[in-house]
C-alpha cells in the first residue's frame, strides 16, 4: 500500500462531502501520475487555502476518465477518476493545521523547516505527489484519532 496526495480547495471539499463519497477525480495532467496507483492505494486528504488535512481514501479501482460532472456543475475538470471508499472524512471543523507542532515536527518535508519558510509547501502542490510511508501512516492514524474525539484541532 501507498499513499498519495489528494488536494482539495474548500469547494471540492464541499462537493465530496455531500457526494456518494465513491469517486475522487483529478485533472488530466495528473493522468500519468493517475497511472501508478493502484487499488488498496491511500489518498490523504488536505485542503488548499485552509492548509488542514482532513481525510482518507482508499482506492478501489484503476483510474478512468469519466466527464459526467461530479465536482463542478457542468466543465468539470475533474475526469481522471478513481473508485474510493472513506477511510476518515473529518469536517472542517476537526480538520488538522498542517503547522499544528504534531504534524509539523513529524513530516518528513516539514520537520526541519521553519513554518514561516516555504521550502515545505512543494510536496503540496500537486495531487498525486507520494508521500513517504512514514508520514503517511501518520496522518492517517492522526486523522483517524479525530474521528472518536480522542484529539482535537486547535
Amino acid at each position: 500500500m501507498n499513499y498519495y496526495l489528494d488536494l482539495f480547495s474548500p469547494e471540492t471539499y464541499e462537493a465530496f462531502t455531500r457526494s456518494a463519497q465513491d469517486i475522487s477525480g483529478f485533472r488530466v495532467r495528473h493522468e500519468s501520475l493517475a497511472s501508478r496507483v493502484q487499488p488498496g492505494d491511500r489518498l490523504v486528504c488536505y485542503m488548499t487555502k485552509l492548509s488542514r488535512w482532513f481525510g482518507v481514501l482508499e482506492v478501489t479501482s484503476a483510474y478512468f476518465k469519466d466527464s459526467a460532472p461530479i465536482f463542478y456543475p457542468s466543465d468539470d475538470p475533474f475526469i481522471v477518476r478513481f473508485r474510493v471508499k472513506p477511510v476518515a472524512w473529518l469536517p472542517k471543523e476537526k480538520a488538522i493545521p498542517i503547522k499544528d507542532e504534531r504534524v509539523w515536527n513529524t513530516l518528513s518535508f516539514t520537520k526541519d523547516v521553519e513554518p514561516n519558510s516555504p521550502r515545505w509547501t512543494g510536496k503540496l502542490r500537486n495531487s498525486l505527489n507520494q508521500l513517504n510511508e512514514s508520514d503517511g501512516r501518520f496522518l492517517e492514524e492522526l486523522i483517524l484519532s479525530q474521528i472518536d474525539g480522542s484529539e482535537t484541532s486547535p
